[in-house]
């Protein structure tokens, strides 16, 4: 892909992504934290408005397996923007066979994200070899459940419960509403009774049969009070990009919600696979596992543009899934989620993360305007666009004002004139204005034609343009 503002920032597969304006701070981190211990002070990131503090996550298994880095880890988050860690914190870890309890491991894990100036969101999960899914009222699950909130509410705001029950993966049976509500209640319950502020989050739904119909049943069923967080996992096919399913999968749920009761949407997981298709796999006749992902650039902008789309439908929380690829097995889809490989060296899709996280700082306002244009079939403007906060912020250059957003296109790319409320004419310096800036997806800083009328010649296409210091008009025409 060949974008006429720089003519240089087309990035083919495998090779070495140069860092811009935008993420200097977090790509020199990252390039010194797959070998260097955790800093010893990192202040949290400021609080937003009628929101989680941040609302950037990612899934990690640093209870597990990626215990062994866990300090890098949490320093690579920090370095991208990242406030939440998303965690299992399983039952058969926390209770032995013999009763008793071990909390040392997830102590661990706690301790360090608090250095880190990362919230742990923890997952209440899964059976126990000693009690199964509590399908009825469970005084172990609840006892669990107790525990868990108990020494830890004070750090973790946010409780989730279960994951991907009506998926049928996690459930250990029919993924049905009915079997997930004694879950749902009973966990509810205690946490309400330990810790009246921490928020409950129902389990992540991942798009496996109709996710609309099973929060349809779990309302009927009387389910729809005992959680403050609708969880979503809004998985697209891992060869295809988000527009299209992510924004209708949200609008669907905004007019349910509209029905049923509104809340606060967290999309807990989301990313694509870049592992490869396994030789003689027939896509045609079934997908699983070995069905291949996608290269790694182009799942670098599809993060963006899906972190695009999940703010200008109003959600207030999302989490990449996952952090670290552990690349056991390069034809296998769970091996290759991770922003950064199994050494700890980032992917294009961290650097990404990282420019958006940077153009779009904790603490934004989304912006209650036009953000999509439909032109000829198959083609798409979208242009979100927020308020970025009054404050300095050490991962951000300084910008000419508090308006930003970014744009990009499907279907086709070319040189697009936009014009954006507030910008100067070329050459002058009207009101003490000053010319917009621009980015490209990853952090690097582009310098489109600015024009005697105050508009912008930007080449747009599927890879985002972030701007800065005005607001976009939306384009009469979205075809070019």
């Amino acid at each position: 892909m060949k974008d006429e503002n720089t003519m240089k920032t087309s990035i083919p597969h495998g090779t070495t992504i140069t860092p811009g304006a935008l993420v200097i701070a977090a790509t020199a981190a990252a390039t010194t934290l797959a070998q260097s211990p955790l800093p010893s002070s990192l202040s949290p990131l400021p609080s937003g408005q009628g929101g989680p503090a941040t609302p950037y996550g990612v899934c990690a298994h640093l209870y597990g397996e990626e215990f062994p880095g866990l300090d890098r880890s949490l320093a690579l988050m920090k370095a991208a923007g990242i406030g939440m860690a998303r965690c299992d914190f399983p039952w058969k870890i926390a209770e032995k066979g013999d009763g008793s309890w071990d909390f040392a491991r997830f102590d661990a894990v706690i301790a360090a994200a608090k250095v880190a100036g990362i919230t742990i969101l923890p997952i209440l999960d899964y059976s126990h070899p000693d009690h199964p899914m509590p399908t009825e009222d469970s005084g172990p699950w609840r006892e669990y459940v107790r525990r868990i909130v108990e020494r830890y509410a004070a750090a973790c705001p946010v409780f989730e419960v279960w994951n991907e029950q009506n998926g049928g993966t996690f459930c250990g049976g029919p993924p049905t509403a009915d079997r997930y509500l004694p879950v749902l209640r009973a966990a509810f319950e205690e946490i309400r009774a330990t810790a009246p502020d921490a928020k409950v989050a129902i389990g992540g739904l991942v798009n496996s049969g109709s996710v609309i119909q099973y929060l349809e049943e779990l309302h009927r069923l009387g389910g729809w009070q005992y959680f403050d967080i609708l969880n979503l996992h809004p998985y697209s096919d891992m060869r295809n990009n988000p527009e299209g399913l992510l924004d209708k999968v949200l609008e669907a749920h905004r007019k349910q919600m509209d029905r049923l009761g509104v809340k606060p949407v967290w999309i807990t997981e989301f990313g694509w696979s870049t592992s490869e298709r396994l030789p003689g796999f027939d896509p045609t006749t079934g997908k699983g596992i070995h069905q291949g992902g996608t290269d790694d650039t182009t799942a670098a902008l599809w993060t963006a543009r899906a972190l695009g789309i999940a703010f200008a439908e109003g959600v207030e929380a999302v989490f990449h899934y996952e952090l670290r690829a552990l690349e056991r097995d390069r034809f296998h889809r769970e091996s290759h989620f991770g922003l950064v490989h199994e050494n700890f060296v980032p992917k294009p899709a961290y650097l990404a993360f990282s420019a958006f996280t940077s153009a779009r700082p904790a603490g934004s306002v989304q912006k209650t305007l036009p953000w999509r244009l439909d032109g000829r079939p198959g083609q798409t403007l979208y242009f979100p666009q927020w308020t970025i906060p009054d404050r300095e912020d050490p991962r951000i250059v300084p910008l000419p004002g508090r308006d930003a957003g970014m744009v990009w296109t499907t279907g086709f790319e070319g040189v697009r004139h936009l014009r954006f409320n507030g910008a100067t004419a070329s050459g002058q310096q009207q009101g003490g204005g000053t010319p917009l800036r621009f980015f490209d997806a990853f952090g690097k800083e582009l310098f489109p034609l600015h024009t005697e009328d105050g508009g912008y010649d930007v080449f747009v296409s599927g890879s985002p343009v972030y701007f800065a210091g005005g607001e976009l008009e939306p384009p009469a025409n979205p075809n070019l």
